[in-house]
């Protein structure tokens, strides 16, 4: 079938359509050498169908190409991880539509200059996707693969704050970091680092002088200390 009947029986656009044939995620059944012109085969319709579906929740077109092809058990966890993606997303919506309507109501403020405070931690890993993933399922964060960081809060406001992830290398050993962490749940936090490959350094502890915290080491080594907001 042509290119602009495929598009009307599977929900994506001709741009769309020839973009994915471009990045390799759907390939027409046929081209004409001499015009160019795509061509669909019926078969197709079911592949581009979920492409739709999976684009209109913003699945990146690199997890699709990973999906497709295979059954519901095993598309599950690139699901779930897409899930966690969307909900720290609409966390930090959330936050900046707080900042804004406060800058609505009082004014969008001129920053004096002030004292200095930390906003970036940088730790070391042998695996940057894999320490991603592993502060990604447990603090329940986005990623920002450019500037490889995690971000927590607005910009320009006094939540904000970078948790970067730099590649070890044999020129750049580096070395492991020791950090912090409030989180609100401690049991559940600690439980979900546990179950995505980080060491438990000491358990959910109670102390006289601070409050409740546990500690562990993530993949790479370096030390999280997670106590209970």
């Amino acid at each position: 079938m042509s290119i602009g009947m495929f598009s009307f029986r599977s929900g994506l656009s001709i741009p769309a359509l020839r973009h994915y044939d471009e990045v390799g995620l759907l390939a027409p059944a046929f081209v004409d050498p001499q015009t160019g012109y795509r061509r669909y085969h019926a078969d197709q319709i079911r592949a581009a169908r979920l492409i739709c579906g999976l684009r209109a929740v913003d699945l990146p077109i690199e997890e699709l190409q990973q999906v497709l092809g295979l059954d519901d058990a095993a598309v599950q966890p690139v699901l779930e991880r897409h899930r966690r993606r969307l909900a720290s997303r609409m966390r930090t919506l959330t936050r900046m539509t707080a900042t804004l309507e406060e800058y609505l109501e009082k004014g969008s403020p001129m920053p004096e200059p002030a004292g200095s405070r930390p906003v970036q931690i940088t730790i070391h890993s042998d695996d940057v996707p894999k320490s991603a993933s592993f502060y990604s399922q447990v603090f329940d964060a986005e990623f920002n693969e450019a500037i490889s960081s995690f971000q927590f809060g607005a910009w320009n406001t006094d939540s904000f704050f970078l948790l970067t992830i730099e590649q070890v290398t044999s020129e750049h050993p580096g070395e492991r970091s020791c950090f912090g962490f409030f989180v609100d749940d401690l049991d559940a936090a600690h439980q979900r680092a546990l179950a995505v490959g980080a060491t438990e350094i000491h358990p959910p502890m109670e102390f006289e002088w601070k409050p409740r915290t546990s500690v562990v080491d993530d993949p790479s080594g370096n030390r999280i200390s997670l106590t209970q907001r």
